[in-house]
């Protein structure tokens, strides 16, 4: 393998490290994390904001309180990498899940609700002194749906919860 193709892996192993950690931060509602993955110039589009990425961080700093929970998986990802300009591009599919306590407050039926959404992440990514960061984000919804939460009996008490705070399993160990 040639030492260029080296340099590609290794590109697009970091852009998605950030994408994953990115995903982390918002689902465990650590905004520290989620700061870290942008370049402090950086701009998102989640279409209910456009801006720069400090305002975004406050904006879904209340946005997310309005869920349980949350759990962004990122699947399919296309990374095209022009490592002579440190830059790359990424495309990545990713179905969110949001649990409302009350689904009217989504504008469903009361009671708890499910928030299902289809959409990609379209990232203009930088590298700068070594790191790569988001430098641009445009968030593309393709679909959601919205479903009444039945009750969970297969959870029960015996298995550990997820958790946006300090006590979540995460937390147990140090890497």
């Amino acid at each position: 393998m040639a030492d260029a193709d080296i340099e590609v892996l290794l590109a697009e192993r970091a852009i998605k490290e950030v994408l994953h950690r990115y995903a982390r931060g918002v689902d465990r509602y650590d905004l520290d994390l989620v700061s870290s993955c942008y370049w402090a110039d950086a701009t998102d589009d989640h279409g209910t904001y456009q801006g720069t990425v400090a305002g975004f961080v406050e904006d879904i700093r209340t946005r997310l309180l309005r869920f349980e929970r949350t759990m962004h998986v990122l699947a399919n990802c296309l990374i095209e990498t022009d490592l002579a300009h440190d830059r790359a591009r990424a495309e990545t599919y990713c179905l969110a899940f949001h649990r409302f306590a009350d689904g009217a407050d989504a504008g469903g039926s009361p009671g708890p609700a499910d928030l299902t959404a289809a959409l990609r992440y379209v990232d203009r990514f930088e590298r700068r002194d070594g790191e790569w960061r988001i430098a641009d984000r445009v968030l593309a919804y393709e679909w959601a749906r919205l479903d009444p939460v039945g009750p969970e009996r297969l959870l029960g008490r015996r298995f550990a919860r997820g958790t946006r705070d300090g006590t979540d399993p995460l937390h147990r160990w140090e890497p």
